[in-house]
Parts: C-alpha cells; structure tokens; sequence
C-alpha cells in the first residue's frame, strides 16, 4: 500500500508532509474537542463506572469528533465488539459527503453504494477544490488498514512457525559441550534469519559478489528488510558480536506477554463490574506498598542512627586503646632505661644481634612455624573479592598430568633454593592475613632492612610491598604498589627475579584470578618492551609463574600473546625463560583451537638458532606439548608424526646434497634429538592405552623397578617416573607389559601397532637414506635407537625391533661383484652402524655379545665379497672401539677369525680393520692380538693384502711407546724392503716409502736417523738407475713425498751432509729430466739444507755460507764418489737394525 501510486500527490515527499501534518492537525483537534466537551461529561448525570460504549459513541457523533469516533470504531471492530450507531454512522457515504463540505465543480458527486473502506476518492482527483485534510485523513486510514493486515499476516505465519520450533528463551539450556541432535533440522523460520545475519556480514565485509550471489539463490526473501523474516522478536546482533559472545553470554530467562494484533481473537472483555473491581483492587494494593515503604523507611532512619552512635562508641575504644599503648610503651622505655643504667650497651645487643641474623639466616622467633600454616586463601581481609574469583579458579577443568610432572614443570621456572636462599621465599609465600599479622611481619623484615642498605639489599622490601598491595582497599593505591614492586630494581638479577615471583604467586593465590588478571597482568604488560633484559626476563618467567592462578581465557589468549612476543626478544636469556613459561601455559590451556597455533610455535623453538632456546624448547615445551596432545589423543598422529615427517624431509635433502651441507645435518640431528625427548611420552602413552591397563592397576603387590630399567633423561620433566607420578603405578604397568609382549598371541592396540608397524620402519627407512660420512648424523640416529631399546624393554627390542633390521641388512646371493658402480643396499648406509651401536648394544647379555659378534662377521665378508663400500662397517667397528673397552676383546677375536679367510678381499678388510682398532688399545693387546695377526697377513701371498698390512704397521709405530713393539715393526719395515718379492712390487714399495716418510716426525730419532735415512738415501741412488721411465716416475714422487715430511724434523749436521743431501741430490737429478716444477722445490730444500750445514761452518770465519758446490753435475759427482761407502754403511746398519731398542743390561 505505501508504494501505491497516489493521484492526489505530486511526489512522495509532499505525500509524507501531508500525512505527517494532518495526523498533527487531527490530534490538535481532538485536545481541543476534548477540551470543549469536558462540561458536556461533567453534566452527565450517570456515573462513570455506569457509562456504556452507546452513549460514549452517541456523544462523538453529535459533537462531530468524527476521528475519535472512527479510532474507537476501529478499535471495538478488532476486538470483536461493533456499535450499531458506529457502523451505520461510517457505512453511509451520504454522512461523509455533507461533512466534506459543498463541491463548486460542475460535475456532481453521485450516491455510492460502496462502504467507506473501499471508496476511491482517486476518481475526483482533477477535483481542484477539494479539501487536502479529508484527502490525508482517507489515505491515513488506508494505510494504516494495510499495515495492521500485513502484521496479521506475520502474526499469523510466526506462530505457525513456533508451534513447529519453541523459542529458546524457554527451551532448557543445554549441559556446556554437549551438541545438536543429528535428527534436529533447520527450520524455515531459523534459515531465513540465518540468511540475513549472513547476507549481512557479507555486506559490511565488502563481499559484495558473494552477497549479490547468495541474494540471488534466496529470491524469496527480501535481505534489506529485517521484518521480511517473518520473527515477531527484535532484531538479533550481527554475525560478528553473535560468534564473539558465543560461550561467554548467557541470555537470562524472559518473563513473556501474550498480546494479540490483526485479526488474532482477543480475550473477551470483562463486564463493567469487574473491571471497578480490579480498579479497587489495584488502589488498594498500592496503598499497602505505600504504607510498606513508609514503614521500611523508618527502619533504615533508625539502621543510621544506631550506625553512628557505634561509630562514636567505636572511636573511643580507640582512643582508650591508643593511650593504654602509649603507657605500655612509657613502661618499656622505663624498663630499657633501667637496664642502661646497669651497663648493658643497647648498640652492642643490636649488633648481636645482627651477628645472629647473619649466622644463622633469620631472627629468633621471627618465622615460626605457626606462620607457616597461615593460608593465604582463608584470610578475611579482600574475602568479597576474592571469593567469587576462587569459584572460578576451583571450576578449572583438571588435567590428566600427574602432580610431581606440574611440579618438575613448575621448578624449570621457579627452581628449589637451598636453605639460606628460602628465607626472603618463605617471607613472601606466607601472605599475612589480618593487621595484627601485617605488624608482626613488618616486625620481621625491618631488622633485615635496618642493617643494610638499601640499593644493595631492595628484595627485602617486597614482602612489605605485598603485604600493603594485597591488603590496602584502594584499587590505585594497589596499583602504585605493584607498579613500585616490578620497578623496585633495576636489573634484577636471578635470585632477585625468584623472590618478586613468589610474592607475584603469593599475591595471586591471596586475591584470586580476577585480580590476579586485572592487577598483575597490567604490570607485566608494561614491562614486555623494556630497556634492560632482566626486566623482560621477570615477566616471562611472571606469565609461566602466574598462569596456574588466571582463568583459563586469559591464559589462552592474553598470556599466550605476551609469551610470543619475548620469543621475538633479542636477548637469548629473555627467549630462553619465554620457552619455560609457554611449557607451563600449554600444560594448561583448554581451549583445543590452540593446538595448531602451539605445534607452530614448539616447532619455530626448537628450530631456533639459538642452542640454549633449542634445548631449552626439547627439555620443557616439548614435554609439556606432548602431555597435551597425549590428552587429545594426538601424540602419536600430530606431534610424533609431525616431527618424524621433518625428520624424512632433512634426510633427503641431507641425500640429495653434498657430504659438506652442515644445515642439513643439523636439522636432521636436531629431529633425532627432539624425537628422543618424545620417547618417554610415546611409551607412557602406549602403556595407558593398552587393554590390560585396567586389570594391571587392579593388581595388589608388583615388584619394584630396577634402577637401571630406564635410561637416564636429559631432563626432570622426561623422566618416565615423573610423567607418571606414582612408582607402584609405573611398577603395574611395566610388568603387566612386559608379561603381555612375551606371549606370542599378544592383543594389540591401536598405539602399539603404530609404533612396531609406522613408526620404527620409518626410522629405518631414514637411516637407508644416510651415508657413513655423516658421522654425527649416525650418532645421534644410534643414540635415538638406544634410548627407545632402553625405554620399551629387552622383549620389544628382541621381538619387534631387532627383526625388523635384520630384514634389511642383507644383500642379496645373486648379487655380482661391480667396483665400478658398486651397488648401495641399506648394509652400506648407516643402517648397520646404528643397528651394531644403538640396538645389539642396548643390553649387555652373553646373548646379545654373541649376537653381535657373529652379525659383524657375517656383515664384514658379506661388504668384502660384493665389492660394495666398506664404510659402514669400519664405521661400526670404530664405534664400537670407541663405546666401550669391554669391547675389544669380541672385536679383535672377531677379526681373527677372518685372518684365515680364503677369499682374499676379506683380508684385505680384515687387515684395514686391524689397523683401525690398533689405536687407543692397551699395549698387551696390540702386542699379543694385533701385531702377530699382522705379522701373519705381511706374509700373505696377495699382493693387496701386503701393502694393506704396511699402513697398519706405521699406525702403530706413530701411536705406540713401547719400544718392544717398535722394534718388530721396524723389523717388519725391513722385511718389507730385503724381501726379494716385494722389490719387483712397486706398489710395495711406494706404499712403504710414504710410510716410513709418514711415521718419521713420531718415530724413535735414534731409528730415524739410523734407519729410515739412509734407506730413501739408497732408494734414490737406486731410483737413478731404473731405465723404466712411469716405474722411476713413481718412486721419486713417493721419495719426494717422505723427504718433504723428514724436512720438517730435526735432523744433525752429520746425518744432513752424509744422508739428507746426497739422497735429495739423487732425487733432484730425476725431477729434473720428470717433474721440473717439483724439481724447483727440492732445490730449495736443498739450499736450506746446505745452509744449515755450511753455514754453521763458516759462520765463526766470517767466510762466504754459499754451499761449496751447487750444481747438478757436482752433485753426481760426489754422490757417486760415496756411492760405496754409502752401500757399506747400509749394510752395517741393516745387521743392527734388530737392536736398536735393546735395553741396556
């Protein structure tokens, strides 16, 4: 109807002034009307109360009040009730005709037989002189016809839809966390409410596509019209304030009232007699709640008075006590004056008594142990605000971690103290809770003050600062305090922080979460951005601190933000204590939303470069994480897998990339190390999960655990014995385990198959991708591997571990030998390494050393015959060599089994074993197991295992003082050049040349000089006459290799002019004719030589320290001069050689 088009308008705006005025003007006139007929009804001669609707009707008829009389019409219509003089009155048209006054057009109006309601006054629209009020008063009506049909309408269609759905302000609320019913649908009424909040938020978020689209599949219903939605209720808030509210707001029930509109039936009215009766009922009602009031006023002027004369009576109390205190003390100073007179000394007993402060840490009486049972939570002063806030704190969901795990969390913040240190701790953890306690505490602390200055000893003032703030009335006055108590020093220091933190707790337990969150919380928040580090650090250590005494939102959101922020601190110590506090927050955060958000964090710490937050991250975040995701039943799926997924994605990188790459490394020891801090956890967690969990706590009498049954952890927090919390119930579990896993029928369950079947086989999969060369890699892979044998027990790592790699270390039968391209199996990688020293070792049994034994065998002539890389095995055997002396012995005697092998590639790796195991081993085993099992295989009739055997033998001239042994090696090295089958072998004979130059600077001088000179020496004279040229070539790059090495030693005049020279001389005549650049560098080797000689020669005469002769040909000359005396003196010192070490007798 209000969109109709109206002829008597010209536009809509004059149509609303015209409205708007004639309602303005009607209104008047019925004031006025009521006004001018007020006599009229002062005349009447009935009562009121007898007065009928006729008569009321009949009245404004004849006074012409036609609007009043069409309101009270309409009104008695929709309730039912018609007048018959009303009904006749405005079913005549003839009536408003007259009214409207006389028509000067020339076109006469014709009778109707049409009602008023439907009259269409349009068709006089060309009427220019018709009167605008009747117009407005007609198009008023109709309008508002329309409007009260539209809302019967809505009446009607809203409760037809709320017979369907009851509303839900008497729909009982529902227990928090439970959910819908599936079967509970949406009903048409609820989705096209949804439908506008939804279209709505779309709007104001600038989705505006997205919103002509979702108007566009919601044609029926128009979202610029809230009343469209058919609800006969207000209009609810947006999407935005409705999802904010969600869970905090609680709509409290509404006392309804039924009203009727359109044409819904009303209740019938009530005779005129009932009605003056409610009406005097009414009165008298309300004149007893006025005499009630009176009667409650007077009360409460009598409450006042009694009031102030208690007050009064209160003040003189005081006054009487004040003075009675005033005498006490004229009495004490009576009594002190009397004990000076007798020579006792005042300053003296406070001296001693400060002396007694000192000694003994506190003063006589001044904690006793009635203070400790002073309980900050039962005080009375601040009881009305803390009392609704201790509610809430006891509604605090409860965790599933044991209390000695909190506890262990807990010290990784606030660590025990020794006794000297607890004082000022116990001072402030002991809150006072009255005045009188208030007086007694300051009588404590104030002799620690007095003594003492206060810049160098302001920590003992926080007790008096807390005490104040925790009871002083005044919100600002509190606030003053605690802003002076994290400004009381300026660079707290650690012991410091420790007594500010628990007065903070103390504070805390004592006046409950909500002022903990609007008192504390303030201050710490203006210290995060700090100048000095001490500051920043004493609020991230306050949030961990705090966190058990504020509710759980804040601790979600507000704590948890502040701990972010300090991650991004400068300050290593500042992140470091920001890490210890977001392991306590997520020890107790609720809200399950968080959990992403603190998977990306734990892993952000632990990746930090930063070591200390790295390991700090590991110790204590990473604990306390994974008790949470144990809870929500998402260790083994989200956080182990997290880390285990990271630690697959490092390994390839660390393949793809060189042996160099130390940030692959790093990351891939980085996962090892955090997946064993998550080992313990992983076990417990398998352990609560089980079947049998139930019956084995059930059980009466368990033995007790061995002390050694678990491995030692890197921190409190991830001791198993912790994480559980109760020795007889870890000591249940463990057995019943441990019986079950022995059965070969065992049930399984969800955790323990995703350990045994995903999780150990991706481990080993990881180890296939590493090589040996990554050392470090493999020792923190085998450390991983020995801390899960160590944890899960002897039968798991038997049954379940052990086979696992059994099956991947082989290589296969049919394989052929390629030292080409050798191919890689996982017995190359560092699969086997970590299977010998983290799995085989993990329990030291006859079985398990047996087992190892023979596994290192089978591997060594397994790696020998393929022709594959021995690097795993080497690796392995060094580790072992290196973990523990009980090893050698299965080591060596593994060896020796393979001396004797009859394939000659397992010596050769038998032989380069030796000499890998020969350093660090005691003396009698190198003499006894070592040097015979070499001594046998420099006799081997393969040329490879020879030489490999010499390489052996100057390991142990280089690491070994005993003269005995030297001296069969030495012995050895001149078998090794007399032997007539070696000197046709060159590759013999380099290999000892470059031996004996290597082992000459650690070698005895006395062999040295008698020994290994003159050898090269009659090698290189020898060298001269080879005619071969690649053969002579490649003893003199050997020759040229060993005198670079014995240029560096200290070597006589003598041995220089007779050995050194006429040996280099020889050399330099072949480098010349093979190798001229190296021919340079021996010339200049002998130019230093000859020097050292002649120089010291002619120094004393002042003559010239020119060598007598320098060149080439002068140099064969004088060799060949000597050749003979040189071969004699060889001679005579190869037939001393064996007693050279003799002892002297």
């Amino acid at each position: 109807m209000a969109d109709r088009y109206n002829p008597f308008l010209d536009d809509e705006d004059d149509k609303e002034d015209i409205i708007t005025g004639s309602i303005t003007d009607a209104a008047e006139g019925i004031e006025i009307a009521d006004r001018g007929s007020g006599e009229s009804f002062e005349k009447l001669s009935t009562p009121f109360s007898e007065l009928n609707y006729d008569a009321i009707a009949s009245k404004l008829i004849k006074d012409k009040l036609i609007l009043t009389a069409l309101e009270l019409h309409t009104e008695l219509t929709e309730a039912g009730r018609q007048l018959s003089p009303l009904r006749d009155f405005f079913s005549n048209p003839g009536n408003f005709e007259k009214q409207s006054g006389e028509v000067t057009t020339s076109l006469q109006r014709t009778s109707s037989e049409q009602t008023f309601d439907s009259l269409d006054l349009a068709r006089y629209s060309d009427d220019g002189n018709a009167q605008n009020e009747d117009k407005c008063t007609v198009l008023e009506f109709e309008l508002r016809k329309a409007k009260e049909t539209i809302k019967a309408l809505r009446a009607s269609f809203t409760e037809k839809a709320e017979t369907a759905t009851s509303s839900p302000v008497h729909v009982p609320q529902q227990a928090e966390g439970d959910a819908l019913k599936p079967e509970e649908g949406i009903k048409p009424l609820e989705k096209r409410a949804l439908n506008f909040l939804v279209n709505e938020y779309m709007m104001s978020s600038d989705y505006r596509l997205t919103s002509i689209t979702f108007a566009d599949e919601n044609e029926d219903q128009d979202f610029d019209d809230w009343d469209d939605v058919g609800v006969n209720v207000p209009r609810p808030p947006d999407l935005f304030h409705l999802y904010r509210d969600y869970g905090r707001h609680v709509i409290p029930p509404k006392e309804l009232v039924d009203f009727g509109c359109g044409d819904e039936p009303i209740e019938i009215a009530q005779p005129e007699e009932a009605e003056a009766d409610i009406a005097i009922a009414f009165d008298q009602e309300r004149l007893q709640m006025e005499a009630d009031m009176d009667k409650l006023k007077g009360t409460v002027q009598e409450t006042k008075e009694e009031n102030e004369s208690l007050i009064e009576e209160m003040d003189a109390m005081r006054n009487e006590i004040g003075n009675l205190k005033a005498e006490l003390a004229a009495l004490e100073e009576s009594k002190k004056l009397g004990t000076s007179e007798s020579g006792t000394d005042p300053r003296g007993e406070l001296a001693e008594r400060e002396a007694g402060v000192e000694q003994n840490g506190d003063w006589e009486g001044g904690t006793g142990e009635g203070e400790d049972d002073t309980d900050l939570g039962r005080t009375e002063s601040g009881g009305e605000d803390s009392g609704p806030e201790d509610g809430k704190q006891s509604e605090r969901k409860k965790r599933k971690h044991s209390p000695a795990f909190h506890q262990a969390l807990l010290e990784t913040i606030m660590p025990s103290r020794t006794s000297g240190e607890t004082r000022l701790v116990d001072e402030v953890s002991h809150m006072s809770s009255s005045v009188d306690s208030v007086v007694e505490m300051l009588a404590r602390c104030l002799p620690h003050i007095t003594p003492n200055v206060l810049l160098a000893k302001r920590e003992e003032l926080v007790p008096l600062i807390l005490s104040a703030g925790t009871l002083h009335p005044d919100p600002k006055e509190r606030d003053n305090l605690l802003n002076l108590l994290f400004n009381l020093i300026k660079k707290p220091d650690e012991e410091q922080r420790q007594v500010i933190l628990n007065g903070c707790v103390a504070f805390a337990k004592h006046a409950g979460p909500g002022r903990a969150e609007t008192e504390l919380l303030p201050q710490c928040w203006e210290q995060i951005t700090h100048k000095f580090p001490e500051r920043r650090m004493l609020v991230a250590q306050s949030c961990g601190a705090l966190a058990s005494y504020l509710p759980p939102a804040i601790v979600g959101s507000l704590v948890l933000s502040m701990l972010q922020q300090l991650l991004e601190d400068k300050a290593e110590e500042v992140k470091v204590a920001a890490v210890k506090s977001l392991g306590m927050v997520f020890s107790l955060i609720e809200d399950t939303d968080k959990y992403n958000q603190g998977l990306d964090l734990l892993l952000k710490t632990i990746q930090s470069r930063s070591q200390v937050v790295s390991d700090t991250a590991r110790e204590v975040f990473l604990p306390a994480f994974a008790s949470w995701a144990q809870e929500l039943d998402r260790l083994e799926t989200s956080l182990v897998a997290a880390l285990l997924k990271r630690l697959e994605l490092a390994a390839l990188d660390l393949q793809r990339t060189s042996a160099d790459s130390h940030d692959n490394e790093s990351l891939v020891e980085l996962y090892c190390t955090s997946l064993q801090c998550l080992i313990p956890k992983l076990y417990i967690s398998i352990l609560e999960t089980s079947p049998f969990r139930d019956q084995a706590l059930g059980s009466e009498h368990v033995e007790e655990l061995d002390a050694s049954r678990f491995p030692s952890p890197p921190s409190p927090v991830l001791d198993v014995h912790t994480i559980v919390g109760y020795e007889s119930k870890l000591a249940r579990l463990v057995r019943a385990f441990d019986t079950n896993v022995v059965q070969d029928h065992m049930k399984q369950w969800k955790n323990f198959t995703w350990f045994t079947n995903e999780f150990i086989p991706r481990l080993i999969e990881v180890l296939g991708r590493l090589e040996t060369s990554n050392s470090e890699v493999t020792r923190k892979l085998s450390q991983l591997f020995h801390f899960i044998s160590r944890t899960f027990g002897q039968h798991i790592t038997n049954k379940k571990i052990k086979p696992k790699f059994q099956a991947v270390l082989t290589i296969p039968r049919e394989t052929k030998v390629n030292t080409s391209s050798p191919i890689q199996y996982p017995i190359t990688k560092a699969t086997l390494p970590v299977y010998c020293c983290g799995v085989l070792v993990s329990y030291d049994t006859a079985d398990n050393r047996a087992q190892l034994g023979s596994f290192l065998q089978e591997s060594l002539t397994q790696l020998a015959l393929s022709g594959s890389s021995t690097d795993s095995i080497e690796m392995a055997f060094s580790e072992l060599h290196s973990c523990s002396p009980s090893y050698h012995e299965l080591l060596l005697a593994t060896l020796w089994t393979c001396v004797v092998h009859a394939e000659s590639p397992v010596r050769v790796l038998t032989a380069r074993l030796f000499e890998l195991l020969s350093v660090g081993l005691s003396e009698a085993l190198v003499s006894s197991r070592v040097v015979p099992a070499l001594i046998t295989l420099s006799g081997d009739s393969n040329v490879a295992v020879r030489v490999t055997t010499i390489s052996a033998f100057g390991t142990i001239l280089e690491r070994t003082p005993s003269k005995e042994i030297v001296e069969r090696v030495f012995a050895q090295f001149q078998s090794f050049l007399d032997n007539p089958l070696n000197k046709d072998e060159l590759i013999i004979m380099k290999k000892t040349i470059l031996t004996m130059g290597q082992v000459s600077p650690a070698s005895e001088p006395k062999f040295r000089d008698e020994f290994i000179l003159p050898r090269l020496t009659a090698i290189a004279y020898g060298n001269c006459n080879v005619v071969e040229e690649w053969k002579k070539r490649e003893i003199a790059m050997s020759l040229f290799e060993a005198y670079s090495a014995l240029s560096c030693c200290f070597i006589s005049a003598e041995l220089i002019q007779s050995a050194m020279l006429p040996g280099l001389r020889c050399l330099k005549r072949d480098l010349d004719l093979l190798s001229p650049e190296h021919s340079a560098v021996v010339t200049s080797m002998m130019r230093d030589l000859e020097n050292k000689v002649y120089g010291r020669e002619r120094a004393p005469s002042g003559g010239a320290t020119s060598p007598p002769s320098a060149t080439p040909g002068a140099s064969v000359h004088v060799l060949g001069d000597n050749g003979n005396s040189l071969k004699n003196k060889i001679g005579a010192q190869r037939s001393r050689v064996t007693g050279v070490f003799h002892r002297k007798k």
